[in-house]
């Protein structure tokens, strides 16, 4: 979506510079231009909008899918496939019950885990309702896990608030609900670092 920890003036005056396209909702080409477009450049820069239907780049077949978050913003998840490989992306919502089909029988997912509860109490967010807490994304892993026929290679939390989380105790909380279930856990668990590139993750 088009909030500006996502995207913004300088990163896509890069992406003008180099020549990559960017993708967005045909829907949210609108908000894009009137929130980070200056006047200044931008002018040659490649938009491909999609719609609620697959598309291709390269070898990726790429599937959106909506998320319920902040009611202005039009958010999408991705199913991606590449080679019998399933990858699903998808962060910013704070509802799971309507896309745990989406989740099922991935080989790598990157998800949401925002905010810890104690934290987010300490330092209280308006906004974080409309992001998932780290029990919110252990029972949806859970929910992922039970219901799907095989299980993912790895799983990576993301978008972890800098002041409501913390790496740590993502992992730990996530770990828990898992032990509290007896689910067992047959997957890497990592978080995503913040302010740099995560380690790789092949599958």
């Amino acid at each position: 979506h088009t909030h500006g920890d996502h995207i913004s003036y300088y990163p896509l005056r890069v992406l003008e510079e180099y020549g990559h396209s960017i993708r967005i909702h045909d829907d949210c080409v609108d908000q894009l231009k009137d929130k980070h477009f200056t006047g200044i450049g931008l002018k040659n820069l490649n938009i491909k909008p999609y719609k609620k239907k697959k598309f291709t780049i390269g070898e990726f077949q790429i599937s959106p899918f909506e998320v319920v978050h902040n009611p202005y913003y039009l958010t999408h998840g991705f199913e991606i496939y590449c080679q019998n490989k399933k990858i699903v992306i998808a962060t910013d919502f704070c509802e799971w019950g309507s896309i745990v089909d989406k989740f099922l029988d991935s080989d790598f997912i990157f998800v949401e885990s925002n905010h810890d509860l104690d934290l987010l109490e300490q330092n209280p967010n308006p906004n974080s309702q409309y992001h998932m807490p780290n029990p919110d994304t252990a029972d949806l892993l859970i929910n992922v896990i039970r219901e799907s026929k095989k299980t993912p290679q790895a799983v990576m939390l993301g978008h972890l608030s800098d002041q409501r989380n913390k790496s740590s105790i993502a992992l730990k909380e996530i770990v828990n609900k898992f032990k509290e279930h007896d689910v067992k856990m047959d997957f890497r668990l990592l978080a995503a670092p913040l302010y740099e590139s995560s380690e790789v993750v092949e599958i």
